[in-house]
């Protein structure tokens, strides 16, 4: 009888859905309200064997608006870069931050979207314009979290974000022949099936895909193996010894996401695999936390190499310094280290955070000075 019930609710929901068409923001609102930022630029390092290059484009919702719109968001600074001769044909890696695919879940939806300002008002109303797709897969796919509603949304729109990822991130790596670790993005547990990223019907992960020059997807796929508190409720982690390295022009590649760069057991992966280059695609937010205290690991039990007086007493940032990439990255044999951070405001939701780097076995100060709006570009020659 429930299902009965329920079917009969979808299928009047899903007339009336389907007889709401949806309006796209014009184009004329999107150019008007996207981010023109600043952009620093940091070198490091005289190398000519090829450059590793990190990225922290600055964002927000207008950048996620249509397909072209968040292409154009990211290839402003990769033009950038090539005009700035930071680029090398076949020979750079560029870096990306955590969750820059995510946000696709809203592209060329509905504009009343774009007009809400809160983050919980805009997905409400994704859900709205999109009920009869979300009640199916509400009612009849598989669930594997604690936040089904969340699961839902992330699962109804993972053809469409998978698709537009690939299309976005393949033009840019053939468009400059750079290879691209693209951040990460929620998709439900994908594949990379006959070279297209294809979402399954299995438990949502947060993950991230390799992209070489000429614009392939790497079939190999970076999983994040330790969601934090917030992201365990929707989201599944990997499992280590399946994260895969890359073979890339300037050495083999290895990308922990985000939380994944704190934990012991991963450097030891690292340096089984004699990686000799690490990126590692992070996001923080809200943008003061860096200077909020540390309360320890999110989610998770501290290491034993952890002081307990820090817990509480140091900061985000400080925290990130010592027991994230730039303190537990020992291996002789990686030459370089990206670490990037989201930056940017998606509705009420702002992102912060510092880059990383290490080159030749040292940390490299970063040496950026905060200004409103402002992206990011580090370069690291090898």
């Amino acid at each position: 009888m429930r299902f009965f019930l329920s079917l009969s609710v979808f299928v009047s929901l899903s007339i009336f859905t389907i007889q709401c068409q949806k309006q796209v923001v014009p184009q004329e609102e999107i150019t008007k309200f996207l981010p023109k930022p600043k952009v620093y630029i940091q070198r490091e390092g005289t190398g000519k064997r090829g450059s590793f290059v990190g990225i922290e484009p600055y964002l927000n919702k207008y950048s996620y608006a249509t397909e072209d719109s968040f292409y154009l968001a990211l290839r402003d600074y990769f033009q950038m870069a090539k005009e700035k001769e930071l680029l090398f044909v076949d020979r750079s890696i560029v870096v990306l931050p955590e969750y820059t695919g995510t946000w696709l879940v809203v592209t060329a939806d509905d504009k009343s979207i774009f007009a809400a300002t809160r983050i919980q008002e805009a997905m409400e109303i994704l859900v709205k314009q999109n009920l009869g797709s979300f009640l199916w897969h509400y009612l009849f796919s598989n669930s594997y979290s604690a936040d089904t509603l969340k699961e839902t949304l992330f699962r109804m729109k993972a053809w469409q974000m998978s698709d537009r990822y690939q299309s976005v991130f393949a033009r840019l790596a053939l468009e400059y022949r750079v290879a691209i670790v693209a951040g990460s993005i929620v998709l439900p547990h994908p594949k990379v099936i006959e070279g297209k990223i294809t979402p399954t019907d299995g438990p949502l992960e947060n993950v991230s895909f390799y992209f070489h020059p000429d614009g392939r997807v790497d079939d190999q796929i970076v999983r994040k193996l330790f969601p934090i508190i917030e992201e365990k409720e929707f989201l599944t982690e990997g499992k280590l010894e399946e994260n895969p390295t890359y073979q890339t022009s300037l050495g083999k590649l290895y990308t922990m996401v985000c939380a994944d760069s704190w934990f012991p057991e991963v450097y030891k992966e690292l340096q089984k695999s004699e990686a000799e280059l690490l990126a590692v695609p992070s996001f923080v937010s809200p943008a003061d936390a860096w200077t909020t205290k540390w309360n320890g690991y999110n989610g998770y039990a501290n290491p034993k190499d952890i002081d307990p007086k820090d817990i509480g007493s140091i900061s985000e940032r400080t925290a990130w310094k010592k027991y994230a990439m730039l303190g537990r990255l020992k291996d002789p044999k990686v030459k370089a280290g990206i670490n990037v951070f989201f930056r940017g405001e998606i509705w009420d939701m702002k992102a912060g955070g510092d880059a990383f780097l290490s080159l030749g076995g040292k940390p490299v100060l970063n040496v950026v000075k905060e200004e409103k709006n402002q992206g990011r570009l580090y370069v690291l020659f090898l």
